[in-house]
C-alpha cells in the first residue's frame, strides 16, 4: 500500500510541475490556449470591468467590435452564456445607444458602453475598451461562447492590443494563431510572438484597410487552372468555420470527389473518415496562388472529421456568397499558423510554399500575347521593307 500510495503521490506532482512549466513557458511567450469545440469554434477568455469578470468569446478575425453578453440579457432572448452583471463593475460605463451586428449565421442587438478589458491574467493588455453589451441575440444556440472579439483589420476600430499597444504596455499589436483539430491544442500569441514561428513566416500584402483580404491570381485542383471570374480576392476569416471558393471551383472539386469514393447528400460531399496515408494523393488537392505565395490543401485539411454520417465525414467546402469574395476560414488556419500585422498591412504564413518562377494562367496568356504581337510586328515590317 505504501509503495502505490508514494507512487501516486509522486506522479501527481510530476504532473502539476508539467502543467505549471507549461503555464510558465505559454505565459514567457505571451500566448495563452484556445478552446475548441468540434473544429468549428475557437475560443478564449477574456477579463472585464472591476472587479475581474471572466467571459469566453471567439477570437474573430472577420469582425472588427467587441461584444458580450450583459445581466441584460433572458434566458428567452438570448443563446446560454455566461452573463457579464454591469451592476457589479465600477469602471462600468453606459453610452444610451443601441446598436445591431449582423452576421452570416446570426445577429445580436445591445447597448454601447465601455469598461477595462483585458486576457485573462495578463495585465499588460488591460484597456479601457468600447463594448457593445447584448441585451439579444439569435442564431447563436450552438455557440459555446459569451461574445465575440472582433480582429479585423479596420483601421478605424482598435482591438484590445492597438490600444494596449498605444498605451505603451505592450512592444507589438501583432498577434497569431495556431489552429489545431480537436485532439490538439490551439494557441494564441499577441506582442512577444516565438522567433521560431517569425522566421519562418512568409508575408503577402493585405488589400484592405478594414478586412484582412488577399489577391487570389489563380486556383489549381489536381494540376487543373480554374479561373475565379470577378472573385479575385480572399477573407482570412477565423470566425468561419468552412472553406468559400468560387461556384465553378467547388464543383471541379465535388467532381473529382465523387470519382472516388465519396457521395454527394443534399448537395453536399461526405468522404470516408478515414483515409490510409497511401491514398491521400488519389484525393484533389486544393492549390492556391497568392501573391508570392501558395496555400495548399489535400483531402485531411478541407474534410471535417468530427461532422460525420454512416462513416462518411463532410467536405467543408461551399460555393462564396454573393459578396463576390472567396473566405478563407478554419480549414486554412488549421493547416498554416497565420500571422496579422495590422500596423503593416500584412498577413505572414508559417510553413507556406513560397511562388518561385511558376506563372499563372492569367500570366501566361499576357506573355504569350505579347510573344505573337511582337512577330506579327517582325513580319509586317519585313513586308513593309520588301516593298521599299
Amino acid at each position: 500500500m505504501n509503495i502505490i500510495y508514494w507512487f501516486t503521490f509522486l506522479t501527481s506532482i510530476l504532473c502539476i510541475q508539467i502543467q505549471l512549466s507549461k503555464f510558465s513557458m505559454l505565459n514567457s511567450i505571451d500566448a495563452f490556449e484556445l478552446s475548441n469545440y468540434a473544429n468549428v469554434q475557437y475560443y478564449g477568455p477574456i477579463q472585464i470591468g472591476t472587479p475581474k469578470q471572466q467571459l469566453s468569446v471567439i477570437f474573430d478575425t472577420g469582425s472588427p467590435y467587441l461584444w458580450v453578453t450583459s445581466d441584460q440579457c433572458s434566458k428567452q432572448k438570448c443563446h446560454d452564456s455566461k452573463k457579464f452583471l454591469t451592476f457589479r463593475s465600477s469602471t462600468y460605463k453606459n453610452f444610451s445607444k443601441s446598436d445591431e451586428f449582423e452576421y452570416a449565421s446570426g445577429s445580436c442587438k445591445g447597448y454601447w458602453g465601455s469598461d477595462y478589458v483585458q486576457l485573462l491574467g495578463d495585465d499588460n493588455t488591460r484597456v479601457n475598451s468600447n463594448i457593445l453589451f447584448a441585451y439579444q441575440d439569435s442564431g447563436f444556440d450552438a455557440v459555446k461562447s459569451d461574445g465575440i472579439l472582433g480582429l479585423s483589420n479596420d483601421k478605424e476600430i482598435d482591438n484590445i492590443f492597438d490600444l494596449a499597444y498605444q498605451q505603451g504596455s505592450i512592444k507589438s499589436n501583432l498577434f497569431a494563431m495556431e489552429l489545431r483539430n480537436t485532439r490538439e491544442q490551439s494557441l494564441f500569441y499577441y506582442d512577444d510572438i516565438p522567433q521560431e514561428i517569425m522566421d519562418n513566416v512568409e508575408w503577402v500584402r493585405v488589400l484592405r484597410k478594414d478586412y484582412w483580404t488577399l489577391k487570389v491570381l489563380n486556383i489549381y485542383i489536381d494540376g487543373y487552372p480554374l479561373k475565379t471570374g470577378n472573385v479575385k480576392e480572399a477573407l482570412i476569416d477565423s470566425g468561419t468555420s468552412l472553406l468559400y471558393l468560387p461556384k465553378n471551383v467547388v464543383y471541379k472539386l465535388f467532381e473529382e470527389l465523387i470519382l472516388q469514393d465519396c457521395r454527394l447528400f443534399d448537395s453536399n460531399v461526405f468522404c470516408p473518415c478515414k483515409i490510409p496515408r497511401d491514398k491521400v494523393k488519389q484525393y484533389p488537392i486544393i492549390k492556391v496562388f497568392l501573391e508570392g505565395l501558395i496555400l495548399e490543401l489535400d483531402i485531411n485539411d478541407y474534410m471535417m472529421t468530427d461532422l460525420s454520417y454512416l462513416g462518411l465525414c463532410y467536405i467543408g467546402v461551399e460555393i462564396e456568397s454573393q459578396m463576390n469574395i472567396m473566405i478563407f476560414g478554419d480549414i486554412v488556419m488549421r493547416k498554416y499558423v497565420v500571422v496579422f500585422d495590422k500596423q503593416n498591412n500584412k498577413i505572414g504564413f508559417k510553413g507556406v510554399e513560397k511562388l518561385k518562377n511558376i506563372k499563372t494562367t492569367s500570366y501566361y496568356w499576357i506573355e504569350i500575347i505579347g510573344f505573337v504581337a511582337i512577330i506579327v510586328s517582325c513580319i509586317l515590317l519585313q513586308m513593309n521593307l520588301s516593298k521599299l
